[in-house]
């Protein structure tokens, strides 16, 4: 009888022990799965996080650079009238609503070729764009919609050797033509020799251009040459876009009149 009553306590004790080991087994199974967990669950959480500011901060980067868009659009459109109206310098510090609507586009590719440089951008029919509309960064213009498709634009650059436009030297308004040479070099042409040329002078798309609007920042006088044998100087003009760098572009929502 005492050896039963025995048996059955060690029993009971083994019984008891195997238990409390399985519970702390378990238990720590827990313990181990939830920092398992834990460990797993925290890189997604900071992803998902760095997404969400990702988002937050592209769009606040789409913000910043169409104000700065419409900042260069304006100084573009000031300094071609500064000679008629100086006070409309005055005025920048205001809020100027632009007479065009922007639409914002992604560069997708940038194709070189010997004769025409031209731009993929990510905007299309869908969004309202149609070909002949000119296109600008956050210093300048960029060039003009050659093609369109329901979701993607053909930019043709200013820096493209076919490219001609009608100019103007803003300090003193006199009006010529912009070209650029095939190393995507620009230059400024018909301008007297006698015109007031100065390095870092203006130059912007002319009142009398049939395919801009006027008052859109080129480029930059980078250099002056008058030649004795000729009437008109040789101007070369940096053009206000870095088109290697180009991220972002807006399309100005203006045509020539007629289309």
């Amino acid at each position: 009888m005492r050896l039963f009553f025995n048996a059955k306590i060690i029993t009971t004790l083994f019984l008891s022990g195997v238990s409390a080991g399985l519970v702390a087994l378990d238990l720590t199974g827990r313990v181990e799965a939830r920092a398992f967990l834990a460990r797993v669950k925290a890189p997604a959480y900071e992803l998902s996080f760095y997404m969400k500011e990702l988002k937050i901060g592209e769009g606040n980067r789409a913000e910043l650079a169409e104000q700065l868009a419409r900042r260069a659009m304006l100084l573009g459109r000031a300094e071609q009238y500064k000679r008629e109206n100086d006070a409309l310098r005055a005025t920048l510090g205001y809020r100027v609503e632009m007479p065009y609507e922007l639409t914002y586009a992604r560069v997708l590719e940038r194709r070189a070729e010997t004769w025409l440089e031209t731009a993929i951008v990510g905007a299309g029919r869908r969004d309202g764009v149609a070909a002949g509309m000119p296109v600008v960064g956050t210093e300048g213009l960029v060039g003009r919609v050659a093609r369109v498709t329901a979701t993607a634009a053909e930019v043709e650059l200013v820096t493209g050797e076919p490219v001609r436009v009608a100019a103007t030297h803003a300090p003193t308004g006199t009006t010529g033509v912009y070209y650029a040479d095939a190393d995507g070099h620009g230059h400024l042409a018909h301008i007297p020799r006698a015109t007031e040329l100065k390095l870092g002078d203006m130059i912007v798309t002319a009142a009398t251009s049939s395919l801009y609007p006027p008052g859109l920042i080129i480029g930059r006088v980078r250099a002056v040459e008058r030649p004795f044998d000729s009437m008109f100087a040789e101007v070369e003009v940096a053009p206000a876009e870095n088109m290697a760098a180009l991220e972002n572009v807006f399309i100005v929502k203006w045509l020539p009149a007629g289309k």
